[in-house]
Protein backbone atom coordinates (compact mmCIF):
# COMPACT_ATOMS: atom_id res chain seq x y z
CA UNK A 1 0.00 0.00 0.00
CA UNK A 2 1.27 3.44 -0.94
CA UNK A 3 2.34 5.56 2.00
CA UNK A 4 1.28 9.09 1.14
CA UNK A 5 2.54 12.07 3.06
CA UNK A 6 -0.13 13.33 5.43
CA UNK A 7 -1.16 16.96 5.02
CA UNK A 8 -1.73 19.48 7.79
CA UNK A 9 -3.67 22.66 7.01
CA UNK A 10 -3.02 25.58 9.36
CA UNK A 11 -5.78 28.21 9.17
CA UNK A 12 -4.61 31.08 11.35
CA UNK A 13 -4.01 34.80 10.85
CA UNK A 14 -1.30 34.90 13.54
CA UNK A 15 1.91 35.70 11.61
CA UNK A 16 4.26 34.34 14.29
CA UNK A 17 2.32 31.11 14.63
CA UNK A 18 2.32 30.70 10.83
CA UNK A 19 6.06 31.38 10.68
CA UNK A 20 7.13 28.94 13.42
CA UNK A 21 4.71 26.02 13.33
CA UNK A 22 4.88 24.79 9.69
CA UNK A 23 8.62 24.14 9.90
CA UNK A 24 8.27 22.15 13.11
CA UNK A 25 5.48 20.01 11.63
CA UNK A 26 7.39 19.52 8.37
CA UNK A 27 10.39 18.22 10.37
CA UNK A 28 8.21 15.21 11.25
CA UNK A 29 7.71 14.45 7.56
CA UNK A 30 4.27 15.97 7.12
CA UNK A 31 3.27 18.33 4.34
CA UNK A 32 2.00 21.72 5.57
CA UNK A 33 -0.41 24.09 3.86
CA UNK A 34 -1.12 27.54 5.31
CA UNK A 35 -4.06 29.87 5.10
CA UNK A 36 -4.54 33.22 6.83
CA UNK A 37 -8.36 33.47 6.81
CA UNK A 38 -11.38 31.21 6.98
CA UNK A 39 -12.58 31.83 3.44
CA UNK A 40 -9.28 30.80 1.85
CA UNK A 41 -9.01 27.99 4.41
CA UNK A 42 -12.36 26.58 3.35
CA UNK A 43 -11.23 26.52 -0.30
CA UNK A 44 -8.03 24.75 0.69
CA UNK A 45 -9.99 22.15 2.68
CA UNK A 46 -12.11 21.38 -0.39
CA UNK A 47 -9.19 21.34 -2.85
CA UNK A 48 -6.31 19.94 -0.77
CA UNK A 49 -8.21 17.43 1.42
CA UNK A 50 -5.89 17.70 4.44
CA UNK A 51 -5.54 14.93 7.02
CA UNK A 52 -5.63 17.38 9.94
CA UNK A 53 -6.68 21.01 10.36
CA UNK A 54 -5.36 23.48 12.94
CA UNK A 55 -8.00 26.18 13.11
CA UNK A 56 -7.93 29.57 14.81
CA UNK A 57 -11.19 31.12 16.03
CA UNK A 58 -10.67 34.86 15.53
CA UNK A 59 -9.77 35.53 11.88
CA UNK A 60 -10.67 37.95 9.09
CA UNK A 61 -13.46 37.19 6.57
CA UNK A 62 -14.75 33.94 8.12
CA UNK A 63 -14.02 33.05 11.76
CA UNK A 64 -13.26 29.53 12.98
CA UNK A 65 -16.72 28.78 14.37
CA UNK A 66 -18.40 29.86 11.12
CA UNK A 67 -15.88 27.77 9.16
CA UNK A 68 -16.70 24.70 11.29
CA UNK A 69 -20.38 25.21 10.45
CA UNK A 70 -19.57 25.41 6.71
CA UNK A 71 -17.45 22.25 6.89
CA UNK A 72 -20.28 20.38 8.62
CA UNK A 73 -22.80 21.52 5.98
CA UNK A 74 -20.66 20.25 3.08
CA UNK A 75 -21.26 16.50 2.81
CA UNK A 76 -18.43 16.21 0.24
CA UNK A 77 -15.83 17.05 2.89
CA UNK A 78 -14.77 13.89 4.70
CA UNK A 79 -14.50 13.88 8.50
CA UNK A 80 -11.15 15.57 9.14
CA UNK A 81 -9.78 15.89 12.67
CA UNK A 82 -9.74 19.56 13.64
CA UNK A 83 -7.75 21.10 16.47
CA UNK A 84 -8.82 24.57 17.48
CA UNK A 85 -5.89 26.85 18.22
CA UNK A 86 -6.72 30.12 19.88
CA UNK A 87 -5.86 32.47 22.68
CA UNK A 88 -9.54 32.58 23.57
CA UNK A 89 -10.27 30.06 26.27
CA UNK A 90 -13.86 30.95 27.06
CA UNK A 91 -16.19 28.05 27.76
CA UNK A 92 -18.70 29.32 25.17
CA UNK A 93 -16.24 28.98 22.29
CA UNK A 94 -14.94 25.64 23.48
CA UNK A 95 -18.38 24.11 24.01
CA UNK A 96 -19.66 25.36 20.64
CA UNK A 97 -16.55 24.03 18.91
CA UNK A 98 -16.93 20.63 20.60
CA UNK A 99 -20.58 20.53 19.51
CA UNK A 100 -19.36 21.18 15.96
CA UNK A 101 -16.99 18.23 16.15
CA UNK A 102 -13.49 19.47 16.94
CA UNK A 103 -11.00 16.89 18.17
CA UNK A 104 -9.27 19.18 20.64
CA UNK A 105 -8.64 22.73 21.78
CA UNK A 106 -5.23 24.32 22.25
CA UNK A 107 -4.83 27.68 23.98
CA UNK A 108 -1.81 29.01 22.07
CA UNK A 109 -0.59 31.31 24.83
CA UNK A 110 -0.37 28.48 27.34
CA UNK A 111 1.05 25.71 25.12
CA UNK A 112 4.58 25.34 23.83
CA UNK A 113 5.22 24.84 20.13
CA UNK A 114 6.64 21.40 20.98
CA UNK A 115 3.41 20.32 22.70
CA UNK A 116 1.31 21.50 19.77
CA UNK A 117 3.54 19.54 17.36
CA UNK A 118 3.31 16.44 19.60
CA UNK A 119 -0.48 16.67 19.55
CA UNK A 120 -0.48 16.98 15.74
CA UNK A 121 1.85 13.98 15.44
CA UNK A 122 -0.23 11.91 17.84
CA UNK A 123 -3.47 12.54 15.93
CA UNK A 124 -1.89 11.85 12.53
CA UNK A 125 -0.25 8.64 13.73
CA UNK A 126 -3.56 7.39 15.11
CA UNK A 127 -5.25 7.76 11.73
CA UNK A 128 -5.47 4.82 9.40
CA UNK A 129 -5.66 5.20 5.64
Amino acid sequence: MENKTKKVLIIDDDQTFQKLLPGKIAELGYSVISSFDGEDGYNKIVNEKPDLILLDIKMPKVDGIELLKRINLNKDIPKIPILLTSNLSTVDYISEAVTLGVKGYIVKSSESLENIVKEVDSILKSQSF
